[in-house]
């Protein structure tokens, strides 16, 4: 009897250890998982909101949202990324949207960004932008801007499918696919505070993944040239060539189409299973163009007067709305500051414009909810801090600019510098615009002089004008932060440094140089010279540098968020 007793215990024992030996193995498999997620979430690279170096980087923001709390779904390329901005049309309209676009999208991304959409989110209108439309082969990394930060299911599923029949240059085995860390793995070398941080980032991105721009950079031609261009281009059909090859000469005439607006048909295709989903799910499908110039033989993504005509029947056959912001609305977009890149994409001007024009046309045309909303009251005031930056940045005219600093920005602290001359070109109305800043130096008679002021809080801490070279060292009462300033005029050699901490910050150009610091948060957010030595005051900046100041001051607000 005792010997039976003793073999159950071990056989209870065995099962014991049998049990605790499993719990362990299940354990160390979860802890395994978490930790290669956690690993895999420093390696993906962190694009928006954290840097502007790629328009992508919507979709983990997009998964915060509370659930049913978009009413209009926007998705497609970077045109419509940085042309239509959500807090614009919330803060005007009342219409709370997200926006999907991101660079060159695959119109395959954009179907099944829509299904991923649906399983949190019950849109009342889908916007996309045509452009994708034209796209016959989009490059694999384009692909990844949206399949990186999908979550795993059926649609990544579909969407890698699509990806290794369609993509050019995707070649990536099914782990590579399946776990991004494989493909990422070589980052190490790159990365910084960001990609730890934003592992417990859980935060609303307040833009809602419209993405300011604050480049500006005109566009060389107009929208009449364009499509005159473009007609010569499609008139050409045929190659012709002479060859002399050192004895005789040859001609060669055969049919070749140099340039077309067609359509791929894959494209709509897919232009079909969109509509389908959206009938499916009672959307209301709106197709949009955002306006775009350019050469047409340097970027097939511009919008011709042909392309119109083609997507307008397009739409009206498949039972689409189509509303063209170029060629169907007067937007009053101003080509000379209103593009980042000289046509291809808007900046926060244009973005505005676009904005206001779109959200018209939602109000008029379509039954959206309106009214306030307590979080996107939130991110509202986020938003509106970048945009506040985001409108210096974008300035161009000299007294706008002044102005602006007088009235809304006296937070700041405002260094000033001139090289070689910063007065000649000055008029009265400008004399007057510096007077309200506090200035009191003598402009009428400062030509060829070295020039330098520091305003801070609003106050004149140090102004200085003088026939030999300036020197000035402070600190700002805030943060604490050392400045120096340096200005030559032209009696002196002509020269200009404006060192905040270590770094130069001057755009060292002739006429007014001028850095706009934000004590708060220990932050340069604008630098750009005035050529106040000429009449009509040309501001300069260096584009990438706005760029990068304009992404510290977002990532700030991002901290900042409550």
């Amino acid at each position: 009897m005792q010997s039976q007793n003793n073999g159950i215990g071990k056989s209870e024992k065995r099962i014991g250890a049998k049990s605790t030996y499993f719990i362990k193995s299940v354990c160390f498999i979860i802890i395994g998982v978490l930790i290669f997620g956690m690993i895999q979430v420093v390696f993906l690279p962190k694009r928006a909101p954290y840097t502007k170096s790629y328009d992508a980087g919507k979709l983990t923001g997009f998964y915060r949202e509370e659930k049913n709390s978009i009413d209009v779904l926007i998705s497609s390329t970077s045109h419509l990324s940085k042309g239509v901005l959500p807090m614009e049309l919330y803060e005007k309209y009342g219409i709370k949207s997200y926006n999907l676009s991101t660079s060159i999208q695959p119109i395959e991304a954009t179907y099944y960004l829509l299904c991923e959409a649906l399983k949190t989110q019950s849109p009342k209108v889908f916007i996309i932008d045509v452009s994708n439309l034209y796209f016959s082969s989009v490059e694999a990394k384009y692909w990844w801007f949206v399949l990186d930060e999908m979550h795993l299911g059926e649609n990544k599923l579909a969407l890698m499918h699509e990806y290794k029949e369609n993509a050019d240059g995707g070649d990536e085995s099914s782990r590579e696919m399946l776990f991004p860390l494989v493909r990422y793995h070589t980052r190490w070398k790159e990365l910084t505070e960001i990609d730890f941080t934003a592992i417990g980032d859980n935060k609303h991105y307040f833009g809602k993944g419209g993405q300011m721009n604050t480049s500006v950079a005109a566009a060389e031609i107009t929208v009449e040239e364009m499509n005159a261009i473009a007609d010569q281009l499609l008139q050409s059909t045929e190659k012709n060539e002479y060859v002399y090859d050192g004895e005789n000469t040859y001609q060669n005439h055969e049919e070749n189409i140099l340039y077309d607006t067609d359509i791929p048909e894959k494209n709509i295709e897919w232009l079909e299973k969109i509509k389908k989903l959206c009938d499916e799910n009672d959307i209301q499908l709106l197709a949009i163009k955002t306006p775009t110039i350019y050469m047409p033989q340097g970027q097939r993504s511009v919008w011709l007067e042909e392309k119109y005509h083609k997507i307008q029947k397009l739409c009206k056959e498949h039972h689409i709305t189509y509303y063209d912001l170029l060629y169907d609305a007067d937007l009053g977009i101003d080509w000379s500051r209103d593009s980042s890149d000289q046509g291809i994409h808007l900046n926060l001007l244009g973005a505005q414009k676009v904005s206001a024009g779109l959200g018209e046309y939602l109000k008029e045309n379509y039954q959206l909810p309106d009214g306030s909303d307590e979080q996107w009251d939130r991110d509202l005031a986020s938003y509106q801090k970048v945009r506040k930056i985001g409108e210096l940045q974008v300035q161009k005219d000299f007294i706008e600019y002044i102005n602006m600093l007088a009235n809304e920005y006296k937070e700041m602290t405002i260094l000033m510098a001139a090289e070689e001359d910063m007065a000649v070109g000055l008029t009265e109305d400008d004399i007057c615009a510096l007077r309200l800043l506090g200035l009191q130096a003598d402009f009428s008679n400062a030509a060829n002089q070295s020039y330098v002021a520091v305003i801070e809080n609003g106050e004149v801490k140090y102004e200085s004008l003088s026939n030999r070279q300036i020197n000035y060292k402070g600190t700002c009462d805030k943060s604490s932060t050392i400045y120096e300033l340096y200005s030559s005029g032209w009696w002196v050699g002509s020269g200009v440094s404006i060192k905040v901490g270590d770094e130069e910050y001057a755009y060292n150009h002739k006429g007014l140089n001028i850095v706009i610091y934000d004590n708060e948060r220990a932050l340069v957010v604008d630098s750009v010279c005035f050529e106040t030595n000429q009449e009509n005051h040309i501001a300069n900046r260096d584009n990438a540098k706005i760029n990068e100041f304009e992404e510290a001051f977002e990532r700030r607000i991002i901290k900042e968020y409550k």
